[in-house]
């Protein structure tokens, strides 16, 4: 496949970097500094032009016949013209808009719109699944699977779990969702069902966002998230704050953020949340506001330096539940080796979702922080080695785990007499580093991109 992405900053490096070893990628980057280090970094070719130059897109377009064109650049309504302009100079060319703004979200071409075909929003998505963490008080990561009504969430089990030495397969019910994987320690375990749950263990699980709260509960909630605290007035805590005070449960949200223009703007948009202008970062704030006594705290700055300072402070005062985001990729490491659990990648974001909207072909879905964990769709057809058997009959190497079947509106989660059948999509999780452990299993091409 094809592909011209307009700027290479943030947004647009990462898409590059997440497709370039299976496309053919094209950067187009107005700023010769960023475009140099683009060509130095990654398997791209890379035009030192301007992207919104209508005589610009339509040449190279014309020169590259690109499949998919990816608009990243800081200015919303640049990457809007740019998808609009490109369907106008090839009309059967996929469109993908990267937005900040919530303002600039329109309806796509799925709606009935001509123009731009994908939207994805990094600092909204980041918002919906900080939501749903601190909905789920056991839950360290979350993903939502919304083209198949699923989602998954790592739960961990504390010590006045209700879970603790149960056999996982007694813990949930087969016919609303399924535990395909443990991690234990620094081990990932696959085949779980007769395992005994232990402290500390993180058990993931698919299914639908009713059934992963009712898990949740059944883990044992020691604190509700009742009082919870949102440090900084960026897009991702606007939109944080509106989630969890529109969703009709009893709850106490502050947002706190020390510039006031910010806070006046929040107070006027945002309906029962309280605006707090302050610098968190000062002890008198922390200590007037109870920061650290909150049930959740998340830290949602755009510097990645004080999110980290402020979930290390809530460590030292035992915060019940701390969630924060990093935007630069080198950061990760700093989080997990604090022992932060519950954090958000920029790059991940923008990874799983540049995947989901080029990568239809390959049937990648997305992939969890270590890079070899995945989930990938298998089509099962004449060519497909599960077509007519039954899921009790099949030898799954460890490392694989076949975890729903999409059959049509239905959701199944298979069990042994469950038989595959012609059209069903079959959602799989592996950590396979290479595709020859699948193909035993599934067939070749069975994931064409790795």
């Amino acid at each position: 496949m094809k592909v011209i992405i307009i700027g290479a900053s943030g947004v647009g490096y990462v898409a590059a970097e997440t497709i370039s070893d299976a496309h053919d990628v094209l950067v187009i980057e107005i700023d010769p500094d960023v475009a140099d280090s683009v060509k130095n970094r990654l398997n791209v070719s890379v035009l030192n032009e301007d992207g919104t130059n209508p005589r610009v897109l339509e040449k190279y377009i014309n020169l590259h016949h690109p499949d998919v064109i990816i608009s990243t650049l800081k200015r919303d309504d640049s990457n809007l013209y740019i998808c609009m302009l490109a369907k106008r100079f090839k009309p059967d060319i996929k469109t993908v808009a990267s937005i900040t703004n919530p303002d600039y979200v329109i309806k796509t071409s799925s709606e009935g719109y001509e123009g731009v075909d994908v939207i994805i929003s990094p600092e909204l998505i980041t918002a919906e699944k900080m939501y749903r963490l601190c909905a789920l008080e056991n839950a360290i990561d979350y993903e939502s699977l919304s083209a198949f009504g699923l989602s998954m969430a790592v739960f961990e089990i504390g010590q006045n779990s209700y879970f603790i030495g149960q056999i996982v397969m007694n813990t949930f019910n087969l016919e609303e969702c399924s535990v395909f994987a443990i991690y234990r320690n620094d081990e990932l375990y696959f085949q779980v069902d007769t395992m005994e749950i232990h402290v500390g263990d993180r058990i993931c699980l698919m299914g639908s966002e009713e059934a992963l709260q009712k898990y949740n509960d059944a883990i044992g909630v020691d604190v509700t998230s009742r009082d919870i605290v949102i440090l900084g007035g960026t897009i991702v805590g606007r939109n944080l704050a509106t989630l969890l005070a529109n969703d009709q449960k009893k709850r106490y949200i502050r947002i706190v953020e020390k510039r006031q223009d910010y806070c006046q703007d929040m107070s006027r948009v945002l309906n029962g949340v309280v605006v707090v202008n302050g610098d968190f970062t000062e002890p008198d704030i922390q200590s007037s506001e109870n920061i650290f006594r909150a049930d959740c705290l998340v830290t949602v700055t755009n510097q990645d330096d004080t999110n980290l300072l402020m979930c290390m402070s809530g460590q030292k005062y035992n915060t019940n539940k701390i969630i924060s985001r990093y935007l630069k990729k080198e950061y990760m490491d700093i989080f997990m080796f604090t022992g932060l659990a519950t954090i958000i990648g920029y790059d991940m974001i923008v990874s799983n979702e540049i995947s989901k909207c080029v990568m239809s072909e390959s049937k990648v879905l997305l992939r969890m922080r270590d890079h070899d964990e995945l989930f990938f769709i298998h089509d099962v057809n004449d060519r497909s080695k599960l077509l007519n058997k039954y899921y009790g009959d099949l030898i799954i190497p460890d490392g694989l785990r076949v975890i729903a079947i999409n059959r049509g509106e239905e959701r199944i989660f298979p069990a042994m007499d469950t038989m595959f059948l012609d059209g069903d999509r079959v959602i799989v999780f592996t950590n396979y580093a290479s595709g020859k452990g699948i193909a035993k299993v599934f067939g070749r091409n069975a994931v064409t991109e790795s």
